[in-house]
């Protein structure tokens, strides 16, 4: 079995969301509920309406760009998909349409297009391991289906 997902998907997909909401949540609700005059009577309303918008902003960024990561492994006959919550295979020859993979910022990742939808979707997209791809690559040349580079 060859994993083809990075090791740290599973920290960006749930340490860091669960652990940055508990911190800007928790900044939230003190920063809404603690009394003016704790501040030497200064106004909290601007700081208040701050912590509320960056608390927003982190769940919405989490839930676009982390939550989707999924950790990928496979036979070289499937790919096997996980949410780390449930897992689902697909076979490389008749559901997998193409396999592409982007460079963003110092992170690499790879989607997953299937012919049809699948159990997450018709696209899936995870954190590459470079050196265990590119293994995968040299031992079992030619299963990944259109494979691309940008």
């Amino acid at each position: 079995m060859y994993r083809l997902s990075s090791n740290a998907t599973l920290f960006l997909k749930l340490f860091v969301p669960v652990f940055w909401t508990t911190i800007l949540a928790a900044l939230t609700i003190v920063a809404w509920f603690v009394r003016d005059n704790l501040f030497e009577g200064s106004l909290l309303t601007s700081f208040r309406y701050g912590t509320l918008f960056a608390l927003v902003l982190a769940v919405i960024s989490f839930l676009v760009l982390l939550w989707p990561l999924k950790r990928v492994e496979t036979d070289g006959e499937k790919v096997y998909v996980s949410n780390y919550f449930r897992t689902a295979f697909y076979r490389w020859d008749q559901d997998v349409e193409s396999f592409t993979e982007t460079r963003f910022l110092f992170f690499r990742f790879a989607t997953i297009r299937l012919n049809g939808v699948g159990s997450f979707g018709r696209k899936m997209r995870f954190l590459v391991d470079k050196s265990l791809l590119d293994n995968f690559k040299e031992e079992l040349p030619g299963v990944l289906p259109h494979s691309e580079a940008t």
